[in-house]
């Protein structure tokens, strides 16, 4: 409390966020790069790590890595696949084999075959059929996954550079050449018009605005509620001009 009766107030950290993407958007503690204050991914060269927003040098491991997004679950995708084909295909040959095999040596005409290959084949095809399946779910999650941790780096990005983004600015900070990265904001225009607007300057450049960039939302102290800047804004306002009136009424009173 001020001396003239006022109530000092807990200081407010900003941190931005976009409605498109709400799920890194949401400030984590411990996760927002001390220099730009962006909940941004790392990206790792060599052993070190740095912010995709600011290029400032990270902690190894203090959020997720724009390199390594999504694939532990590619991999893992890729080995469940070829071993559901191995198995599939072997469950197969071995099912088909013990069928011919078996009729073979006592005839087709007996049950024994026919007990000992369908049930192999059954199990071969079961077991094939849902490590396949398992697989391509993996794959697509990891893909899903690195779709999330690229939107987030460029959307931490573009708040860092004002709003605006070119295939340049993208390729520097993110390891990209630049066609990959023309392309990737290219396809992120156009799936997300609303979001992402395309702009010719003056030079005949591309530039990339992102309409939501700015749209902050203010994270007070930890385990409070999180409102926009609109609502936080007005009522500290109107709240200060409160105690300056109550302040001067108090004074009056003391005079």
């Amino acid at each position: 409390m001020y001396a003239d009766g006022r109530v000092s107030r807990p200081r407010r950290t900003p941190s931005y966020r976009t409605d498109y993407g709400a799920q890194w958007s949401e400030s984590k503690y411990g996760r927002v790069c001390p220099r730009c204050r962006q909940n941004a991914p790392l990206i790792y060269r060599g052993m070190n790590a740095f912010c995709t927003a600011c290029g400032a040098p990270r902690m190894p491991l203090a959020s997720s890595s724009l390199n390594l997004a999504g694939q532990p679950s590619k991999v893992g995708g890729t080995v469940a696949r070829v071993f559901g084909w191995i198995v599939l295909l072997g469950g197969l040959l071995l099912g088909f084999g013990t069928l011919a095999a078996c009729g073979a040596l006592v005839g087709f005409a007996s049950a024994a075959p026919y007990l000992f290959g369908i049930p192999i084949t059954l199990v071969s095809v079961l077991a094939g059929y849902f490590l396949l399946k398992s697989g391509k779910e993996m794959s697509d999650a990891g893909a899903q996954t690195a779709k999330a941790t690229q939107l987030q780096a460029l959307f931490a990005l573009a708040n860092a550079r004002g709003g605006v983004l070119t295939p340049l600015d993208v390729a520097r900070a993110h390891n990209l050449s630049l066609e990959n990265a023309d392309n990737l904001l290219t396809t992120l225009a156009k799936e997300n018009p609303d979001h992402v607007a395309v702009d010719i300057d003056d030079n005949g450049n591309l530039l990339y605005r992102f309409v939501d960039a700015f749209r902050a939302r203010v994270d007070v102290v930890p385990n409070t509620r999180v409102a926009s800047s609109a609502d936080v804004n007005a009522p500290v306002e109107e709240s200060e001009l409160l105690d300056d009136e109550r302040s001067s009424k108090w004074r009056r009173r003391g005079g």
